[in-house]
């Protein structure tokens, strides 16, 4: 349905899905079966939404606007480090270099525990 509708045809849809015309078409069908509602107006041209297919388009397009973002999320959290990161040291470079570059690493990786231990 949400393919038909951007693209304004079954067979563009059809393309964009690798799918074939008359199956689109039926899937789009049988939701309109479903809901009990017409959703699109057919011409020779293409389609265009009727009201209830107007609104069933914005709650489709939100539906799948959230699930890309939750999708990108969920990804950039599995390839984010996390855990427990112990850094045995000497006084002197844990004093001096490290201390001065501890804080750039938390910022960057803030899914990880630093111990220092001196």
């Amino acid at each position: 349905f949400h393919a038909a509708a951007e693209a304004g045809s079954f067979t563009h849809a059809a393309e964009t899905l690798h799918l074939s015309q008359s199956a689109i078409s039926r899937q789009v069908s049988a939701l309109e079966h479903d809901v009990g509602v017409a959703l699109f107006h057919r011409h020779a041209r293409g389609l265009v939404l009727t009201e209830q297919g107007e609104m069933l388009f914005r709650t489709a397009h939100d539906v799948l606007m959230k699930l890309e973002t939750i999708k990108s999320r969920l990804t950039e959290a599995k390839d984010r480090p996390s855990g427990v990161l112990r850094v045995t040291t000497t006084v002197g470079l844990g004093a001096g270099w490290l201390t001065e570059r501890v804080q750039e690493f938390i910022e960057l990786y803030p899914e990880i525990s630093l111990q220092l231990i001196l």
